[in-house]
């Protein structure tokens, strides 16, 4: 079951754990870099960093709630999906159970336990060569942050960002460094007043919203692109697929019109759009685990 967003519960959340935003907070917190406990104030990247000069590797964003790490299987899955396809060799102590237990410890050590945090885990290619690099070796970031509890939320407002295309490639499925097409399309957001915007592929299909993978519902039957629009291989868009409710494939933008129900949904939380209730989707939500809204 969700936790209920009431005012009452909001003020007591903000009581047992320090907004996510506060600073203060952030800094005084530990992170893990190539496997060393460090505090995060004396973390720093040196200039010649390829994340920083290149873009060159990728992240996971990861919800720890209710005492779990949320969906870690398949984040460690992609993850090491994403390093193959980025030609990075896989560092030592990175297998799914240690990784996960160090994530475990971080939780613990940034007193997140009894609360949400929010997991990032980054892993990019270490300094050398220009272009083409020198090395295959990799470098990784753990850090834990608060953050709110999962919600399900309804929003009035939903563009379109057709500006910068999505393109389907060996790499577009991974989250890597490199958000361009998403930092625009969140100035787009930001400067016509959108609750969010829907990405397009090259072809002119729907691909995904800014940070989430979207899915409607027409006739009764519900829908989602395919990853060959270029969009992110989302891991709750896995876990509804793999409940056989979902069809994927190459839709029109127009497709939207005529749907009775429409949401965007990454681990963060759900945004509804169109009327569509939390009722809608609680069958779904079910399917995959997640319970139902309260």
């Amino acid at each position: 079951m969700f936790m209920c967003i009431s005012k009452v519960n909001v003020k007591r959340y903000l009581k047992r754990q320090p907004p996510f935003w506060d600073k203060r907070l952030i800094s005084a917190m530990n992170l893990v870099y190539n496997s060393d406990v460090l505090p995060a104030s004396h973390w720093m990247t040196p200039p010649t960093d390829r994340a920083f000069q290149y873009g060159d590797g990728l992240f996971e964003t990861i919800r720890y709630e209710k005492n779990r790490v949320w969906f870690w299987p398949d984040h460690y899955d992609r993850l090491r999906q994403g390093m193959a396809a980025l030609q990075l060799n896989v560092p030592t102590q990175f297998d799914s159970d240690t990784l996960h237990e160090q994530v475990m410890a971080l939780i613990h050590q940034n007193e997140l336990a009894d609360g949400s945090a929010r997991i990032k885990l980054q892993v990019w290619r270490q300094t050398g060569g220009l272009y083409t690099p020198t090395t295959r070796a990799a470098n990784w970031l753990l850090t834990a942050q608060p953050t709110s509890p999962f919600t399900v939320t309804a929003k009035a407002h939903l563009g379109f960002f057709t500006a910068v295309r999505l393109v389907s490639s060996p790499v577009s499925r991974f989250k890597t460094l490199n958000a361009l097409p998403y930092v625009l399309a969140g100035l787009h957001r930001q400067q016509h007043g959108y609750d969010d915007v829907i990405l397009l592929d090259t072809a002119g299909h729907v691909a995904e919203c800014m940070a989430s993978s979207v899915f409607w519902r027409h006739n009764g039957q519900w829908f989602t692109p395919s990853l060959d629009t270029g969009c992110i291989d989302g891991i709750l868009r896995r876990q509804l697929l793999r409940t056989q409710v979902v069809e994927e494939g190459l839709y029109a933008p127009e497709t939207l019109a005529t749907a009775d129900a429409v949401f965007c949904a990454n681990v963060n939380g759900i945004q509804t759009f169109g009327g569509t209730s939390a009722d809608a989707i609680t069958p779904l939500l079910h399917l995959i685990g997640l319970g139902a809204p309260v």
